[in-house]
């Protein structure tokens, strides 16, 4: 009876032993220097020295995605993450973990703290955005020049065009035969002085009236 109270006792000892939680991994930049966007990143995750060979897994902390997965190599208690990063996050944030056999029963460790990186914009990035930000504002200063210069030109071909004054339908339809007109400035009258006796042609001074002459030029 006592033979069986401590089989009993030692086996729920082997069951607590192998349920329980390994202790976590910590997590660490091994990339050194300023972290830029769109640079490849790697990233340690180690387990304590007695849990080697481990599996180890690496996840967002935002989202709980996992990432990456790597097998330690033999006697190793460690592995190299490595995060490809874009142009479009500034901050990151990342957990590991690590699975481990103790025994013949594979356990799971605790998750890891959370690793913030911040990420830099290159100075290439500013560069090109700089430059791009010139050539459009040369591109809008030409165009509008050009426009400018065309309105005006427009303008003084429409000025030119109005200073010139040609009756086209007075020298098309005005009679050979009137082109010695006269007209008084008290009358609506038309007198032809090409029929008129020239005793007639000194009334006008004599009377005091000038009429005016009115030539056309065909």
């Amino acid at each position: 009876m006592e033979l069986l109270t401590c089989i009993g006792l030692i086996g729920i000892k082997l069951v607590l032993v192998t349920s329980e939680v390994l202790p976590p991994p910590q997590l660490s930049v091994m990339t050194s220097g300023t972290l830029y966007m769109g640079q490849d990143i790697e990233l340690q995750c180690t387990a304590p020295g007695d849990y080697p060979e481990g599996t180890f897994y690496l996840y967002s902390h935002s989202t709980g995605e996992r990432l990456q997965t790597v097998h330690a190599p033999e006697t190793k208690h460690s592995v190299t993450f490595t995060i490809e990063t874009t142009y479009t996050t500034k901050s990151m944030e990342y957990v590991c973990m690590y699975e481990s056999y103790v025994g013949t029963e594979l356990q799971e460790s605790e998750v890891s703290s959370v690793l913030s990186l911040t990420l830099h914009v290159p100075v290439w990035v500013f560069v090109v955005v700089g430059l791009a930000g010139l050539v459009i504002l040369v591109a809008s200063v030409l165009v509008t020049l050009y426009l400018v210069r065309r309105n005006k030109k427009k303008k003084q071909e429409q000025r030119d065009k109005d200073s010139i004054w040609i009756d086209q339908n007075i020298t098309a339809d005005w009679p050979v035969g009137n082109r010695n007109m006269v007209f008084s400035s008290n009358s609506t009258s038309k007198t032809d002085i090409s029929n008129t006796h020239p005793s007639n042609m000194d009334s006008p001074s004599e009377n005091g009236l000038a009429l005016p002459f009115s030539t056309f030029r065909t």
